[in-house]
């Protein structure tokens, strides 16, 4: 049994009115409160667990959906999961690509100071 709703006017303008009406008659939206009441869950699921956090939403296909729904039946890993991975994994890769570049421009200012002649007035 469903816990008793709670009626709710919103003011909404003409485009998301009709945003709202194309999505009437998919994944099971019978009208448009089906529809507010499912942005409102998914906004709700979708806010960080801990004071602090971010959380973004990431739009994928449909070969991504099914990708991931096979590592799911594999592994147990979730959509979210899967992502939270993938970011720390790039965020890894970055830091290794800014490390090799801070090593070579270091490497170059080396080098260039090792063939800069030396002057008797700069040593001490």
């Amino acid at each position: 049994m469903s816990n008793p709703s709670t009626l709710t006017s919103i003011r909404l303008d003409s485009d998301t009115m009709q945003g709202l009406d194309m999505l009437i008659g998919e994944a099971g939206l019978n009208n448009r409160s089906d529809v507010i009441r499912l942005a409102i869950q998914q906004l709700l699921h979708g806010q960080a667990q801990l004071p602090g956090m971010k959380s973004v939403r990431i739009p994928i296909g449909r070969m991504m959906e099914q990708n991931l729904a096979a590592l799911y039946e594999l592994y147990g890993t979730s959509h979210e999961q899967a992502a939270s991975e993938g970011m720390h994994l790039y965020v890894k890769q970055k830091l290794m690509e800014a490390e090799t570049e801070q090593t070579k421009l270091q490497q170059v200012v080396d080098q260039t100071r090792d063939a800069t002649m030396k002057r008797k007035e700069y040593h001490q």
